[in-house]
């Protein structure tokens, strides 16, 4: 035997006497206020650019005008803590503003009814039927529901309320109602589309913010990496030079010092590398033009790879000009802009392959260019190596980019060299190109530089003055470092006293008066700069000269103390060049 079945809320109150839809039909009704509406329209078009609880209660006091109600109001449908469907009375106007925020069960209410009919509904003294309004004052006379439309369900109710037995509302008040309510819809996919956008671009600003802080702190890593790794590196590499030096009656014991030597020149290298790189990102890599030979240059990136030339067992080819080609370029930038192409050509050319580095630039002698712009040089350096795929090609450049076959090579580098190869010939004014026909077609880079010059007067060259026996106070806080440096120094012929704090330096210039006082920078306790100006108080240091070691080689960053109380700064690991200058009389 079947159940009765339940009727439904709308039956109920529809029995009850409750729902009174039907009344319109027998009411006469007033005629559309267009100009009344339009203005309203003209309101709500100026209040899109509200927030949307501001725009939801312009819709809602607009129904209490327009309607001449005595409360309107709007319900957005959500879920409560049970997962039960509730209304909850985001905007209220008129007397029942009491009730804003409020929440009210969906079920057996006027605006359940209205959704379940899925049209607006006429409800007269409805606080009799549905105990939900039972608390609402003033009493109900009739209350007029329209759904909001949504996707995929309503979202809510728009209504009104009479509270005035001589006002009973009629089909024009159910006409304006509904087309407030699809204004309603509208404002809500609006507002859900902005807070949506919104929280998207938030999200994506943390994301953003988030690889910036990571990009930073690798920055940040990559550069005191660099910085901290010229610690170990200075004391190893002193200690290599004194050790070639002691073993120059030993071949045996010299080959194997010669293996040591090369890897820390790679090393160093890298770390160089490393430094540029950090320095690339901050923009601080500048470059500090002067007069000299091109030759010269070559000369030098070819001295700095024969090492590695005569590993490798390549055939290098190198052709300039017969005649003296003056620029006016950064010499040491430039070098190691050569230094670098030439390495990458070794790295990736099989033993026994062919490299052709080649200059070409014009003789000034020739053809004067009193008042005119500097002219090319260009700079060719090809090999018969792995070659670039074209899929690799476009980011040759890109720092820390290299091609998996270059990772496979015990050689390939960290793939900084080129992207500061571009940006110091960028800083020149010139321009680079890689060509390569594909992997295993070799590779060939073009620098074109304008920094071709008259000569400046005739270079002279002086054989260099043998150093004198030195009395040097050497003071790092790394014993490793002041032992293996101050070794070397006095294999050199010097007097060398060691200092591992400010306070031991300080106490053997009581009864030792240095020429030059070689000191680091960064120690715990008294730091260079601080013990660099006590010395400079005591009158046994007067002649003294003050060089300061360190680890950065950035002198935009270095504070303007450190330039007044130091003579000179020389950058770890040393180079003996460096260090011999240093030490020669001033």
């Amino acid at each position: 035997m079947d159940r009765p079945s339940v009727p439904s809320a709308a039956e109920r109150a529809r029995h009850a006497g409750t729902l009174v839809t039907p009344a319109f039909g027998a009411r006469p009704h007033r005629p559309a206020d267009f100009a009344a509406e339009s203005e309203s329209m003209h309101r709500l078009a100026q209040a899109l650019t509200s927030s949307g609880g501001a725009m939801l209660q312009t819709l809602s006091d607009m129904a209490l005008s327009l309607c001449e109600a005595g409360s309107a109001g709007i319900g957005l449908l959500e879920r409560d803590a049970d997962d039960a469907c509730i209304l909850r009375w985001v905007a209220v106007s008129g007397k029942c503003v009491a009730v804003a925020g409020t929440t009210t069960p969906i079920e057996d209410s006027p605006s359940g009814v209205t959704l379940e009919l899925a049209e607006g509904q006429l409800f007269s003294f409805p606080q009799r039927h549905f105990a939900c309004l039972k608390h609402v004052t003033p009493e109900i006379i009739e209350e007029l529901v329209v759904p909001i439309p949504g996707e995929p369900e309503p979202s809510g109710t728009l209504w009104v309320m009479s509270h005035d037995r001589e006002h009973l509302f009629d089909a024009e008040d159910r006409r304006i109602l509904t087309s407030l309510a699809n204004f309603t819809c509208a404002a809500l996919t609006m507002a859900r589309a902005k807070a949506d956008a919104e929280a998207r671009a938030t999200e994506a600003e943390a994301a953003r913010n988030a690889l910036a802080l990571a990009e930073a702190r690798k920055d940040d890593f990559i550069a005191t990496l660099s910085h901290e790794l010229r610690n170990p590196i200075a004391p190893i590499d002193s200690a290599l030079t004194t050790a070639i030096k002691l073993a120059a009656d030993y071949p045996d014991v010299l080959s194997a010092l010669d293996i040591a030597d090369r890897q820390m020149q790679l090393l160093k290298r890298l770390v160089g590398d490393l430094l540029d790189a950090s320095r690339i990102k901050h923009g601080k890599l500048s470059i500090h033009p002067s007069y000299g030979l091109l030759q010269d240059i070559v000369a030098d990136a070819v001295t700095a790879m024969k090492s590695d030339l005569n590993c490798g067992q390549h055939r290098l080819h190198v052709a300039v000009p017969p005649y003296p080609v003056t620029v006016h370029a950064d010499l040491v930038r430039l070098t190691q802009v050569v230094s670098n192409v030439l390495s990458n050509a070794v790295k990736y050319t099989p033993p026994g392959g062919d490299i052709t580095l080649s200059v070409a630039a014009p003789d000034l002698s020739i053809a004067p260019t009193e008042g005119q712009s500097p002219c090319d040089a260009v700079i060719t350096v090809k090999d018969n190596g792995m070659g670039i795929s074209a899929s690799v090609l476009p980011h040759v450049y890109d720092m820390f980019a290299q091609s998996a076959s270059a990772r496979e090579r015990a050689a390939g580098g960290l793939g900084i060299g080129l992207a500061v190869v571009k940006h110091l010939v960028t800083a020149h004014n010139g321009t680079v190109t890689i060509a390569s026909t594909g992997e295993g077609q070799g590779t060939e880079v073009t620098i074109r530089l304008p920094i071709v010059c008259e000569r400046r007067g005739e270079r002279t060259t002086t054989a260099p003055r043998p150093i004198a026996s030195r009395r040097i106070l050497l003071v790092d806080d790394c014993a490793d470092a002041t032992e293996a440096l101050g070794t070397l120094l006095e294999l050199q012929g010097h007097e060398v006293k060691r200092a591992t704090s400010g306070n031991d330096a300080l106490s053997i210039v009581e009864s030792f008066a240095p020429d030059v006082a070689l000191i680091d920078i960064s120690m715990p306790g008294m730091d260079g700069p601080e013990l660099a100006q006590l010395l400079r108080l005591r009158a046994q240091c007067s002649l003294t000269k003050l060089v300061a070691l360190t680890g950065s080689s950035d002198v935009a960053s270095r504070p303007e103390t450190d330039e007044r109380i130091f003579d000179a700064h020389l950058i770890k690991p040393l180079s003996l060049d460096d260090l011999e200058n240093v030490l020669r009389p001033s």
